[in-house]
């Protein structure tokens, strides 16, 4: 596999502690190389080899073009976020013919556990934000140049691009007009949840020659006019919107979340503040919540659709009314 780092040398390393930043400036690239090949897996699961070929080729032509400069970079600082992520819970203790050593130096004290915790989960975060960033980059690259427009028919063609785009909702504002996430790489791996619902709840529900009808016209970019359509999708997406997420609750990283969707609890220990992950129970509340506001929408479509409710005039009964000892009848 051709990496985005230079592997001989100490010209990696350097490249490394440019991404990173904090690292030490003798961290050993060598030690990271397998971490690296890992992540460069994941990132070419998400975006595809063809485009991980073109950051290979710009990077290899010795001087990078201005106009790659950005598309080398949003490829391969994920890549060095995640494999230093990988790496980093190893290299904290030695590993010796005597077992696992606690490492200490007389100029340096262990950090508490808390703040590797705290440490992880911000790397974990960093990891995701720089895929969300390279995501958002190949949606953009059709205006960004030239040089890179040729990116955005490869990245259109992928199957990551229309796993979103075959749905109801098909864009981060879409999601967002009901729930904010404001991240590109949630609404991906959000997208089996939103198809789970589109096909097991709301295709039923719609019969397939009116679910196949609005899907048509959003794929063809339609303009939809019939209130009852426009209205129809809307519920769809708040559907869509709350079972995906209450799908993706037991399954799916709490650091991929948005602040808020599950708070970190702090703990009080001593005079030093923690924070833990939520435990199951505050999973299952997030979960019950979406899974309650899903089943709301999915009653409101059933009302939208159900047709009104006929009047039979001729079964109308006038009862008889009685005045003193009269009796007066329609």
């Amino acid at each position: 596999m051709n990496l985005l780092f230079q592997t001989t040398g100490t010209s990696g390393s350097t490249e490394i502690k440019n991404l990173l930043g904090a690292l030490d400036a003798d961290i050993k690239l060598q030690n990271l190389i397998p971490d690296l090949i890992t992540s460069t897996n994941e990132v070419i699961d998400l975006i595809g080899i063809e485009i991980y070929n073109k950051a290979v080729e710009a990077y290899n032509n010795g001087t990078i073009a201005e106009n790659d400069k950005s598309f080398v970079y949003t490829v391969r600082y994920p890549i060095a976020v995640n494999a230093y992520r990988l790496f980093a819970p190893s290299n904290d203790i030695s590993h010796t013919n005597n077992g696992r050593k606690m490492k200490q130096d007389d100029s340096e004290k262990l950090p508490f556990q808390w703040m590797i915790d705290a440490d992880n989960a911000a790397l974990e975060k960093r990891y995701y934000r720089a895929l969300d960033d390279l995501i958002k980059f190949l949606d953009r690259s059709k205006v960004v140049s030239e040089t890179t427009e040729t990116l955005y028919t490869i990245w259109t063609s992928s199957d990551a691009y229309k796993s979103t785009q075959k749905l109801f909702i098909r864009t981060v504002s879409e999601f967002d007009d009901h729930f904010p996430i404001n991240s590109r790489l949630l609404l991906l791996k959000l997208a089996p949840g939103i198809h789970k619902c589109e096909q097991y709840e709301i295709r039923p529900r719609l019969a397939s020659e009116k679910f196949n009808e609005l899907k048509t016209a959003l794929k063809a970019n339609t303009p939809i006019t019939e209130p009852t359509d426009l209205e129809l999708i809307r519920l769809i997406r708040e559907a869509s919107v709350a079972y995906s997420l209450a799908w993706a609750m037991p399954r799916l990283s709490v650091q991929l979340y948005p602040e808020g969707v599950l708070q970190m609890v702090t703990s009080e220990k001593a005079t030093t503040k923690g924070a833990k992950p939520p435990m199951m129970s505050e999973t299952e509340a997030a979960r019950q919540a979406f899974t309650n506001d899903a089943n709301r929408a999915f009653v409101e479509i059933e009302k939208l659709l159900a047709p009104p409710l006929a009047i039979d005039e001729t079964a109308i009964i006038i009862p008889e009314q009685q005045f003193g000892d009269k009796y007066f009848s329609a």
